[in-house]
């Protein structure tokens, strides 16, 4: 079972996107309150997978996500 860290709940966007990108396979939300958290859940246990978003519609870049990637060196694996 995959271990999901997201900003959010059961039925956010984060929630929904999990799903989609990993189909059929059973996962495991973390869900957290801030994208800070999610660093700190995939840092805390290397089995942990973040998933947040970067960018948006309606504010367009994510600017603090990208600091957070860059800060946390941790790499995308996929979009």
């Amino acid at each position: 079972m995959k271990k999901i860290a997201i900003q959010g709940v059961p039925g956010s966007y984060h929630d929904i996107a999990a799903h989609k990108f990993f189909p059929g396979e059973e996962i495991e939300l973390i869900c957290c309150s801030t994208f800070e958290e999610i660093f700190a859940n995939m840092k805390q246990d290397s089995n942990v997978i973040g998933m947040l978003a970067i960018e948006n519609t309606i504010a367009g870049s994510l600017l603090h996500n990208y600091e957070l990637l860059r800060e946390s060196g941790m790499t995308i694996v996929g979009e």
